[in-house]
């Protein structure tokens, strides 16, 4: 897994949620909620972020946006 230092990071703004973001590289066996738990965020920002309609339709390679809480 990379570290946090060396993802790339950028800002967002209006929509659903507001902050710096970093883009994470699904992979196989992850899973939203997994994701979500380990970059301390929930399944409900990441899927508003990314437009993704159904948690349980993200696909490995798949680039996902997801909040950086630093």
């Amino acid at each position: 897994m990379k570290e946090l230092s060396d993802l790339e990071m950028q800002n967002v703004a209006g929509g659903a949620y507001s902050g710096t973001v970093f883009k994470y590289e699904v992979k196989k066996g992850d899973v939203l909620s997994v994701i979500a738990q380990r970059y301390k965020t929930d399944v409900k920002t990441i899927c508003d972020l990314n437009k993704i309609p159904n948690a349980n339709t993200i696909e490995v390679g798949q680039i996902l946006l997801v909040p950086y809480v630093g």
